[in-house]
């Protein structure tokens, strides 16, 4: 099958394009350079022209946005990811703007810089331009198709652009032509078509959906489909939309299928795909074969994904003859039995690897002249009713405190509805999260150390209520006897005794006129002290999480195995892996990506915004929030730069 090759470069921390290509007129696209599904959708403008080279613009009409909305198939085609190029619609815009395709470039000695010499043809093609006025660029906007690069210059520049047909770039001689667009489909056409392939794929007595050699599909090929680099991703969205709106529930329609195979589409990652892990969980048989996954990073999207995958059949990829293919798949795949059709497992052995969940155990709970005990009375009612002297009572300037956010952590289901997470703008800016927080500067700042400091955050914390120790189940709490801690006053050099206590429970927060529950978990360190209590905190760390039930701990329930009901909190605009380490990312991409989500959930504004007031800043997380803060104060924040979180 042929490939196309050069597609646009990726914007930092995005996945990789791979899949299926296929050579021909280019499909007409929206200005985010993702395939138009709509019929005739007018733009009366455009977006605001991008900054620097080749990057998509920061501003988005947010009236052209809302016409794609219409329908969930649109939807799903128009809301492109980042790296995708800008490009100029029908409509008014026609007027302003043409569009010319330039190829050959791929043969210059400029195709070996690392975007592919795109950069350079640009700046080379603005320079046999005539200059314009006050230093504007006359190549408005371009993106790469393929072999193509399509440029949009003004209708006046277009005999200009003519001449250079035939003009020698870098050693290549280039190939010059108008761009013709291929007309678009509707919505409803779209739908139509999709619909119509679909019932021919798939097979329902056996829970078969064959999504095989799609390149070669008729019914494909008259749409036009996977002629842009953003197109195929589009796609397979677009198909699952359609595909959910044939089935009444969600769960009906994941467990319809059982056998997938994406088989013969030349696909060299799971990018393109990846959304089918949501749609189909449950998998039993997976048909990758005569594809080119050439490592285990190509498929690391779907690891630990489809938990009852029994058939996996990856022949003729050459991830396949490395030597540690099948030790890698066997571990992704616990229920694994047929891996490139041979038995790897017997169905005793897959038996053998489900383990009975660990008992749970009443708390051990150690405590010496209920010195713990009426601690822990004292301090949840005093951090409710009176911090101030909760803390003159049991912390001094040796005392350390941190809290951190867990936002991942799975929430408790009642009656199987998941509540939504409030929000955790309250509590986000001092979070000292090792694992999202990786500058040694922001991690010392969120250490909170002596009783002033520790004062000055508690006191910025929201209102709480813990259940009363009356209420046993919703609290557990386990205290040990520890020796040789450090003795402040220096009279004993082997150490004093003390406790570690840790406490999972629930509280109430009080913001804004809401009550929310959350659960948490507190360890405290406690040593002796002179004072009236005998007793101090040397360490006190606290974890905030969603609410999470009380389940686990008690020891009359039956634990379930099966997975934890809802999904932890997401950010719309994050592609999946975004902010977490994999297999080749440089760790200072993984620390600016946690610091932009992290930005982004405290003040919520979108991901391209929150990373530009982190460039800004150095990429200091407290400068950023102390310039939102002041730019919110003042209005000078656009309504488009924000975006509604979810959980």
């Amino acid at each position: 099958m042929a490939r196309s090759r050069g597609t646009a470069p990726s914007r930092p921390g995005g996945p990789s394009r791979g899949g299926i290509r296929k050579r021909g007129a280019p499909t007409r696209t929206d200005r985010d350079g993702d395939l138009d599904m709509g019929a005739g959708t007018q733009r009366g403008h455009v977006g605001k022209r991008a900054r620097g080279h080749g990057h998509p613009a920061h501003t988005r009409d947010l009236s052209s946005r809302m016409e794609l909305d219409r329908d969930r198939i649109q939807k799903a085609i128009s809301s492109g990811d980042a790296s995708s190029q800008a490009n100029i619609r029908q409509g008014a815009t026609k007027s302003r703007f043409e569009e010319y395709s330039i190829t050959g470039w791929k043969e210059s000695k400029a195709a070996s810089n690392s975007d592919g010499g795109v950069r350079s043809l640009v700046d080379w093609l603005e320079k046999k331009l005539p200059t314009t006025k006050h230093g504007r660029k006359n190549i408005i906007k371009h993106r790469v198709e393929g072999d193509t690069i399509v440029v949009s210059v003004r209708p006046d520049l277009g005999d200009r652009m003519s001449q250079i047909n035939g003009y020698t770039f870098a050693g290549a001689e280039l190939l010059v032509e108008k761009y013709e667009e291929t007309p678009s489909i509707s919505t409803e056409e779209m739908k139509k078509r999709l619909k119509a392939f679909l019932s021919n794929r798939f097979l329902p007595a056996n829970k078969i959906l064959n999504l095989q050699n799609l390149a070669a599909d008729p019914i494909l090929l008259d749409m036009g489909l996977f002629k842009t680099p953003t197109s195929e991703t589009k796609f397979y969205q677009a198909l699952m939309k359609v595909w959910t709106l044939e089935f009444p529930t969600e769960q009906a329609s994941r467990d319809a299928v059982e056998n997938l195979s994406l088989a013969n589409n030349g696909l060299t990652n799971i990018n393109p795909v990846t959304t089918l892990s949501q749609n189909f969980p449950n998998l039993k048989a997976l048909d990758l074969s005569n594809n080119n996954f050439q490592d285990e990073k190509a498929l690391d999207k779907w690891r630990w994904k489809f938990r009852q995958l029994e058939f996996l059949d990856l022949t003729n990829n050459p991830f396949s003859s490395v030597a540690s293919f099948k030790d890698i798949m066997m571990k992704w795949y616990p229920k694994l039995k047929t891996l490139n059709n041979i038995q790897v497992r017997t169905d005793e052995e897959v038996a053998a690897q489900s383990r009975a969940p660990i008992p749970v155990q009443p708390p051990f709970f150690q405590d010496e002249g209920n010195i713990a005990e009426t601690f822990i009375r004292n301090f949840f009612l005093g951090f409710d009713k009176d911090r101030n002297g909760t803390l003159n009572l049991y912390y001094d300037n040796n005392s350390s405190f941190s809290y951190n956010v867990n936002p991942v952590a799975p929430r408790s289901a009642q009656d199987g509805i998941t509540t939504p997470t409030p929000g955790w703008d309250s509590w986000i800016k001092g979070s000292r999260n090792l694992k999202k927080i990786n500058h040694l500067a922001a991690q010392m700042n969120r250490m909170y150390v002596g009783i002033e400091k520790i004062r000055d955050v508690w006191n910025s914390m929201p209102q709480t209520e813990h259940p009363g120790l009356d209420q046993p189940a919703q609290w557990l709490i386990e205290c040990h006897l520890i020796p040789c801690l450090p003795d402040a006053t220096g009279q004993s050099p082997s150490g004093v005794g003390g406790f570690l206590i840790m406490i999972h429970g629930q509280f109430n927060e009080s913001s804004s006129g809401k009550v929310e529950t959350r659960s948490f978990d507190r360890t405290f360190i406690l040593g002796p002290s002179p004072g009236p209590e005998n007793v101090k905190v040397i360490s006190d760390m606290l974890t905030l999480r969603a609410y999470g039930g009380y389940n686990a701990w008690d020891i009359n329930n039956k634990i379930d195995t099966a997975p934890a009901v809802g999904a932890p909190p997401v950010h719309p605009e994050a592609p999946q892996g975004y902010g977490m380490p994999a297999p080749g990312k440089p760790d200072a991409q993984v620390q600016q990506e946690q610091l932009v989500l992290q930005l982004s959930f405290a003040t919520q504004l979108k991901l391209e915004f929150s990373q530009r007031a982190l460039v800004q800043h150095n990429w200091s997380i407290e400068g950023a929030l102390r310039a939102f803060e002041e730019s919110k104060a003042q209005n000078q924040i656009p309504a488009e730069a924000f975006v509604s979180l979810v959980s």
